[in-house]
């Protein structure tokens, strides 16, 4: 029953980080090509998270966290090739930084793949291992955004 609980406080916590993932979520209209297909990479990732979240905080089923956790780390996997210099331009939340900090933008791609492959490998059977390794997936994304995506205005968004 404790691990129940530390699994549904571990939950709440990364549920206050999922709107920082969602926010890239909408306001995409106009974006085409390759930023328009990151967008929605992202977008696919941040859906995954959510219901990665809502699974744990329900305490059932976490056998299907795999297949979201899979998929979280074959996207990021791929990140940093649809990133190519230049592609930041509107709607894009790319910040220019990316390209002048190209390595650590990689690392922080590459720790995100790694952090969602042991996700996607935890033991269901361990809620509270399960909930620990979420929250790491949820803080390799907000890593990578506090230091690579701007912000949009709120008007922006729907």
């Amino acid at each position: 029953m404790r691990h129940i609980a530390q699994a549904t406080r571990i939950a709440a916590g990364m549920v206050i980080a999922i709107p920082i993932a969602l926010r890239s979520v909408v306001a995409h209209e106009g974006a085409t090509g390759l930023v328009r297909e990151r967008m929605d990479t992202m977008e696919h990732m941040a859906r995954a998270m959510k219901t990665i979240t809502q699974t744990i905080k329900a305490n059932r089923n976490l056998t299907s966290i795999k297949s979201d956790a899979q998929s979280i780390h074959d996207l990021a996997e791929k990140i940093t090739s649809q990133f190519p210099p230049g592609s930041n331009q509107h709607p894009s939340e790319a910040k220019p930084v990316i390209w002048q900090k190209w390595p650590d933008f990689e690392a922080k791609a590459r720790a995100l793949a790694a952090e969602s492959e042991k996700l996607a490998n935890a033991d269901a059977q361990n809620a509270k291992s399960i909930a620990a390794q979420a929250r790491a997936v949820s803080q390799a994304c907000s890593d990578c955004h506090e230091s690579y995506r701007a912000k949009m205005p709120k008007h922006e968004h729907r």
